[in-house]
């Protein structure tokens, strides 16, 4: 896996703390290893394996029977025995195909592991079958990462701890917006999430004050449009837009943002809907017929 198959970033190894590098390809190593990880060049060296390289977890069993080393998930080869690491296509019958390496994604990738490529939409709902072509809107479950039509998706509310909540084992839980297909809603038990209706007392959006204020209707900022969203003018191509949106995704990050206070965190998440919406609304405006 050479790319985050949810949002399409490459993922390379770093070089830190002084580490070596290969001589061969001249790709970042460590000590300890005695092969590259890129490229298999061998550096004569006999070190045991370990489960940690400068602080990155070696989280993977080699899968040559031979070797008792640990691989990182985006190193193609075995840093103690150079064998190499392949991540396995997907074996579903109608999994998607990549148009950039061929390579057959899981559905729930929204990019190829392998060499970035935006995937291909699936042709049918994964909850109800329905052609996504004909739906007036579909979107990707932030649970299960599957493709469902507009009928089949809802935004919910789910009451989770946070980081610091989780590691103390106490403080009271806090909401999450999601937008999920029916099936995760049901599976999780969470709630949708109801537009509150103004009381009665409140006046009208047509209707101006008694005291020649303007009305609330012209007091509201229309909604921004997808381009305005991502900051990007109407008509920019696909590939500058997906650009502008992974240059904006980073930033709101929970990583990014989880030691600050808990509004921060819930503008973050906001702002992170926002960016999702505005560009799974391009992409699909950019599909077949549009």
């Amino acid at each position: 896996m050479q790319c985050c198959p949810d949002c399409g970033i490459g993922m390379e190894w770093e070089a830190e703390h002084g580490n070596p590098a290969c001589d061969a390809c001249g790709a970042p190593s460590h000590a300890a290893f005695n092969f590259c990880w890129d490229c298999g060049a061998s550096f004569e060296e006999d070190n045991e394996a370990g489960d940690t390289a400068e602080g990155y977890a070696l989280d993977f069993d080699c899968h040559s029977r031979k070797c008792q080393g640990r691989v990182a998930w985006l190193m193609p080869y075995c840093p103690w025995c150079a064998s190499a690491q392949r991540w396995q296509p997907s074996d579903e019958t109608d999994a998607p195909v990549c148009v950039g390496c061929e390579a057959k994604l899981e559905p729930s990738w929204a990019f190829c592991a392998a060499c970035g490529e935006e995937a291909p939409l699936p042709e049918d709902c994964f909850t109800c079958g329905a052609p996504l072509e004909q739906a007036d809107c579909a979107a990707r479950c932030e649970h299960c990462r599957r493709m469902v039509c507009g009928e089949c998706f809802g935004d919910y509310t789910l009451l989770e701890p946070s980081a610091r909540q989780r590691e103390a084992k106490s403080g009271s839980p806090g909401v999450r917006e999601l937008l999920l297909c029916s099936p995760c809603a049901e599976e999780l038990g969470v709630s949708p999430i109801r537009e509150e209706e103004p009381p009665a007392s409140e006046t009208r959006e047509d209707e101006a004050p008694e005291n020649g204020e303007e009305p609330v209707a012209a007091r509201t900022a229309p909604p921004s449009s997808p381009w305005e969203v991502l900051g990007v003018a109407p008509g920019t191509p696909l590939a500058e837009v997906k650009r502008a949106y992974l240059a904006l995704i980073t930033q709101y990050h929970p990583d990014k943002v989880a030691q600050l206070g808990s509004k921060l965190q819930a503008l973050a998440a906001e702002e992170t809907r926002r960016l999702n919406q505005a560009w799974s609304e391009l992409r699909q405006r950019s599909g077949p017929g549009h």
